[in-house]
């Protein structure tokens, strides 16, 4: 528990700075889904680029949190 808090403590603006564009990419999804009934290729498309986001930011926040930004 301390190795966390301490990782947490020292990493948190990296972190936080990851942690954006996971959410940009939870967005994108979001607004993907809710157009597609209008433009279905766009939908597609805007759900593609934000689940790719979104998994790029959670592969870098969990190599940030393990190994860190200065290693």
């Amino acid at each position: 528990m301390v190795f966390v808090k301490n990782s947490i403590g020292y990493k948190w603006p990296i972190l936080l700075f990851e942690a954006m564009f996971l959410i940009g990419g939870i967005f994108l999804i979001t607004a993907g889904i809710k157009i597609r009934k209008q433009t279905p290729i766009l939908a597609l498309i805007i759900i593609v680029i934000g689940s790719i986001l979104i998994l790029v930011s959670l592969f870098i926040l969990l190599y940030t949190f393990v190994f860190g930004y200065n290693s």
